[in-house]
């Protein structure tokens, strides 16, 4: 399905399954709050992101701060002839089980007279012919072949991450950071995942999630759901943090694994 090679050769394999994870909502939650207000706070250096649903950007996280190393559904872009439009123009296709055309494309098949006609036999009932005009323009666009397909701007296997993904690691990121903070995220897919390693050692790292991974050895490992540990980090900070899915008057127990001096569990006290 996230193969560029079969999109290029047959789109609908993509969007027959793409509705089912367009981004549903711009309810960004209690973590993405966190690194937006590290930015507030001016600690922010770059945020490195594997998710695609645009989330960072609700929550105030500045699109220069920002790097989708997958991509992201926040923009969509021709495949013929790299026409780029807001992602959120072409939802109402894909909802729709449509391929979504490039509207360029089209607009310059039908300035040089190279978009089929929309023909209707003379015979045609009166059914048909009540099609508005908007209606029959709107449809003529998925008859069209040559016109290029729109598709989300998400980091297809086979595509290369962003150019900016590696020039901001290496000329901006590498010589500036003095904290690495991992959140939510096995580091199991590369090259996000080499990012921690190729780091300066000195730098500390801490890394947040559920569960430890066993083949990095970070600094500190804050382990646990994301929002609770977020939440609570910012309490002992005696930063104001509110949010919707933060309980009020939250109390949160924290334990250290035994034999472990840096390893903490967060657990919201029911």
């Amino acid at each position: 399905v996230f193969d560029i090679s079969v999109f290029r050769q047959d789109p609908t394999i993509f969007y027959s399954v793409a509705k089912d994870i367009l981004p549903s909502t711009d309810r960004y939650t209690p973590t993405h709050k966190f690194i937006a207000m590290l930015n507030e706070r001016g600690k922010l250096l770059t945020n490195y992101s594997q998710n695609i649903d645009n989330l960072e950007v609700k929550a105030g996280v500045p699109k220069d701060k920002l790097i989708q190393c997958h991509g992201s559904f926040g923009t969509a872009s021709c495949v013929q002839c790299g026409y780029q439009c807001q992602g959120e123009t072409i939802f109402p296709d894909i909802k729709a089980d449509k391929i979504p055309r490039c509207p360029r494309c089209i607009q310059t098949l039908r300035a040089t007279g190279g978009a089929p006609k929309r023909k209707r036999s003379a015979g045609a009932d009166k059914k048909r012919r009540r099609w508005s005009a908007d209606e029959s323009s709107d449809e003529s666009e998925y008859d069209i072949p040559s016109a290029g397909v729109m598709k989300p701007d998400i980091t297809f296997f086979g595509e290369a991450l962003p150019d900016e993904f590696s020039r901001r690691l290496t000329e901006n990121d590498r010589d500036k950071a003095d904290l690495v903070i991992v959140i939510g995220t096995s580091l199991k897919v590369t090259p996000v995942s080499e990012i921690v390693s190729w780091l300066p050692a000195h730098i500390p790292q801490i890394y947040v999630s559920r569960q430890a991974v066993s083949h990095i050895n970070f600094d500190i490992d804050l382990l646990g759901d994301c929002d609770v540990v977020v939440s609570e980090l910012c309490r002992r900070l005696d930063w104001p943090f509110k949010h919707e899915m933060i309980p009020k008057g939250q109390k949160v127990d924290v334990r250290t694994e035994p034999g472990f001096k840096s390893r903490h569990f967060f657990e919201e006290r029911k």
